[in-house]
């Protein structure tokens, strides 16, 4: 029914990756508004003095390959950048309009994007941005904004378990980043409901959560991916929080979830799973 690494999609019948690339690759070229980005973008490398036609011919073509890059943009001039690699970063942005360039502050280094409005070979106009000196990137909606942008499964907020931590953690910090990973793991299904997506991406999510039609499990420990392990401190952290999830699903309280709809089924039980956790390690108690 699904790869957790990639693509789900909510209709009977699949969608070929084309269509869906399609989706993403029809860019508004009025997002910039006021000094404020908004939603998600997927960056994507283009060859310096290459085939323009060629290259955007190839978009089509680079779901899931290396290389690949997030980037979220929030009205409190917040944003996170995830790459596929498991990489994350999180700061503050601001837009300077006279020289059209995006500033860009995370770990106490400020980087500038240039921006810059294309013209494709089908006259619609495209935004690049030129991360100086002069590496252009395509930029392609990923996800609209969401109302409550707190929600959004790429904000600040949704996204502290990708932080790795520089010591060991207790079972109480293991419990958090579990909490929230499981909140993130949420907030996707929760945005694609809202959204009414006819596609769900775990592409830069990457971890131990099995979502099914209907229903949540948990990967085999030998195809636990390596980038959710290095979230954390060590492999041994990764694991104890991969029990504590193990065990849950095994011995805690479920409720059943059928509205005809697995996409809000799911979410429930995620944040049904997320409730439940959070009782256990506020009481100590094994359900």
């Amino acid at each position: 029914m699904m790869d957790h690494h990639g693509i789900i999609y909510r209709g009977v019948k699949q969608k070929k990756d084309a269509d869906y690339q399609g989706r993403i690759t029809d860019i508004n070229p009025l997002i910039l508004q006021k000094g404020r980005l908004a939603g998600s973008w997927r960056f994507i490398n283009f060859e310096r003095g290459g085939d323009a036609r060629k290259q955007y011919r190839e978009l089509a073509k680079v779901a899931g390959s290396s290389g690949q890059v997030l980037m979220s943009f929030f009205p409190d001039s917040t944003f996170t950048r995830v790459h596929n690699s498991g990489a994350y970063e999180f700061g503050r942005y601001s837009y300077d309009e006279q020289e059209q360039s995006l500033l860009l502050t995370a770990n106490r280094k400020t980087e500038e994007l240039k921006v810059v409005t294309q013209t494709l070979p089908s006259g619609k106009q495209q935004l690049m941005v030129e991360f100086l000196p002069g590496v252009t990137l395509s930029l392609a909606q990923y996800g609209e904004p969401l109302d409550k942008f707190m929600e959004d499964p790429f904000s600040v907020q949704n996204n502290a378990w990708r932080v790795r931590p520089s010591a060991p953690e207790t079972k109480d910090q293991i419990f958090d980043r579990l909490i929230n990973y499981i909140g993130h793991n949420a907030s996707i299904l929760r945005a694609a409901y809202t959204r009414e997506q006819d596609f769900i991406s775990w592409e830069f999510s990457k971890g131990i959560i099995r979502v099914y039609n209907v229903g949540i499990g948990i990967v085999p420990k030998n195809e636990v991916p390596q980038v959710w392990i290095d979230s954390f401190h060590s492999r041994e952290d990764a694991m104890e929080c991969y029990a504590l999830f193990e065990n849950y699903l095994r011995k805690g309280k479920h409720v059943k979830h059928n509205s005809g709809n697995w996409v809000k089924d799911d979410y429930q039980i995620l944040a049904d799973i997320r409730e439940g956790l959070l009782r256990w390690q506020k009481t100590g108690v094994r359900e």
